[in-house]
């Protein structure tokens, strides 16, 4: 076998070593993935039993819209393990929002604290939210406790009530490493 022949070989064994090494790396970082589910329960309403979970904060226009553009709001929805409202609590999140120049989006900061036997601690998620579409993305940047050094993203997806509603509540499904 030529000397050129034998590098052409070598390098190809090299090249399909680390192709197989990568796949084993991806494959080992997936399976290390935490998924968590939850339901976050948003009363826009008050109602007996059910407190309003968003409130304008501020308003640098006098438009007293959530939608206007320079307002601030603070929210604080109830975390269940379930879709209904009277599933169990286990946690609490509180934000904020403003919305953005672009009509329906807001900028969105929530501490996600959730109290269970199997997650105990906080979550820090941002997201550019788009109020009419069915699921967003959010980007968990830490947390404390059982989430300590954790980083990820979220999606939240609706389940239950929307537009004509007094409530809405949306399905959590977050993916930590």
């Amino acid at each position: 076998m030529s000397t050129r022949l034998q590098a052409c070989t070598c390098l190809l064994l090299v090249a399909i070593a680390i192709s197989f090494s990568g796949g084993v790396v991806e494959a080992r970082r997936h399976s290390e993935h935490k998924k968590l589910e939850f339901y976050l329960h948003e009363q826009f309403v008050s109602e007996p039993g059910y407190p309003a979970t968003d409130l304008l904060a501020a308003s640098a226009t006098g438009n007293t819209s959530t939608y206007a553009f320079g307002n601030l709001g603070i929210s604080e929805q109830v975390i269940r393990e379930g879709v209904s409202n009277t599933s169990t609590i286990i946690g609490r999140a509180p934000g904020t929002f403003q919305p953005n120049m672009e009509e329906r989006t807001f900028a969105l900061y929530k501490l996600l604290t959730l109290q269970t036997q199997k997650w105990n601690g906080t979550l820090v998620v941002f997201c550019d939210w788009l109020s009419d579409a069915d699921s967003n993305e959010w980007t968990v940047v830490g947390g404390t406790g059982t989430f300590r050094m954790k980083r990820g993203y979220a999606i939240n997806t609706k389940a239950a009530g929307g537009a004509g509603t007094n409530s809405i509540t949306f399905k959590w499904e977050i993916y930590l490493h």
